[in-house]
């Protein structure tokens, strides 16, 4: 009976093992919510000096003028994000200022699998910094500053 017991233990405690083992193809980076301060000063992001070039050098490439439905060049690309719906997940918007979880473009480059394939699909995520950025723009109204 004991040899039984221990044969049991040991098979449970393989798959145990097995299955913690798995990997996880989760979300990169999913940024908790930050209350607001509002005794701190609040530094403005800036879309054109500082959301744009993030976009310049990872998106571009694959989204440029007369491309695939979505242009981010320098001239278009505000007009073509914020307050927009999304051509592939209609009635969600690309840009929702003030709220980037409802925003297709945060679930995008945050890989949250929530509307498909995470961007850039090369696989080379953005930055912490660059991703802070870019919630920070949009939590702060998604201007065109």
């Amino acid at each position: 009976m004991n040899t039984r017991r221990t044969a049991w233990t040991v098979i449970v405690a393989a798959l145990v093992l097995v299955g913690g083992c798995a990997k996880d193809e989760g979300p990169r980076y999913v940024p908790l919510p930050r209350p607001a301060d509002p005794t701190q000063p609040m530094d403005t992001v800036h879309f054109s000096s500082e959301v744009l070039p993030i976009f310049e050098a990872h998106c571009w490439v694959c989204h440029p003028p007369m491309g695939n439905g979505m242009d981010l060049s320098p001239t278009n690309a505000y007009n073509e994000l914020v307050n927009v719906t999304s051509a592939n997940w209609a009635p969600a918007m690309r840009v929702v200022p003030g709220d980037p979880e409802a925003s297709v473009l945060w679930n995008k480059v945050t890989f949250s699998e929530v509307y498909g394939l995470g961007m850039p699909p090369s696989g080379a995520a953005l930055t912490m910094q660059d991703l802070e950025t870019i919630r920070t723009w949009i939590e702060q109204g998604a201007m065109n500053n």
